[in-house]
């Protein structure tokens, strides 16, 4: 039964050879003026079966998973295959774009998570109820799902095992700042967490996602009562 993965807020999508890099810019200590985001994996607590290695980790929701520096590999994802980017690489923001020195060397990244992707089908679609640009990959697979987390840091990998057919949230987002409230500005600027040299992001103007088809999920990120990036400013991008 395949399963899903859905990138919401601050992701990257950088093409290398065999499939895309998804880099999550670590937006903890923005510019002043700028809200803070944060890495997290979001899963309904009805998917997991277990996980492990999150006893030290501070969570207040049993179907968030904060993040720390880190690289992410979900079983069958990351594994060599055929990946379809037609309805995805063109059809969202793209940073070189906005300002043509904009390159990314992974080795240098600032990065709160990195995703390899090797297999599936990526499409880009409109967040709930807003403008920004999310994606979501949908994976061949059989059984059960494990997602590791290896920390930048060398600790120990923590894990999270699910069921067949999950729906998985990776998120990079800010906090509190979203719903119901006046849009806030800036959050393209963490991006250039991810370049090799100096650039000034400008956001997209807001509308850039307005032909994408809404996305449709069960995910509780996108029907719980918390904040959620909306607008096209917490967009996900392409590079290079």
């Amino acid at each position: 039964m395949p399963y899903k993965v859905q990138f919401v807020g601050l992701v990257c999508f950088f093409r290398e050879r065999g499939g895309r890099l998804a880099l999550l810019p670590d937006g903890r200590n923005p510019d002043d003026g700028i809200d803070p985001h944060y890495g997290s994996i979001v899963v309904h607590e009805d998917w997991i079966e277990e996980s492990a290695g999150w006893e030290r980790v501070k969570r207040d929701d049993e179907s968030v998973f904060p993040l720390e520096p880190c690289e992410v590999i979900i079983e069958g994802a990351d594994a060599p295959g055929h990946l379809d980017v037609s309805e995805h690489d063109n059809r969202m923001p793209q940073l070189r774009h906005i300002d043509p020195n904009f390159t990314i060397d992974p080795r240098t990244a600032v990065t709160i998570a990195k995703v390899p992707i090797r297999q599936g089908k990526l499409t880009a679609y409109r967040i709930p109820g807003g403008s920004a640009v999310v994606s979501q990959l949908e994976v061949p697979h059989d059984g059960g799902v494990t997602i590791t987390v290896k920390p930048d840091d060398g600790s120990s990998s923590r894990t999270i095992r699910l069921k067949p057919g999950a729906e998985i949230a990776i998120t990079n987002m800010a906090r509190g700042v979203y719903r119901n409230e006046e849009r806030r500005q800036g959050h393209f600027k963490i991006y250039e967490k991810l370049t090799t040299q100096k650039v000034t992001l400008m956001e997209p103007e807001e509308g850039s996602g307005a032909d994408l088809q809404e996305l449709q999920s069960g995910n509780p990120l996108f029907h719980s009562q918390g904040p959620i990036g909306l607008y096209i400013n917490c967009s996900n991008t392409g590079c290079c």
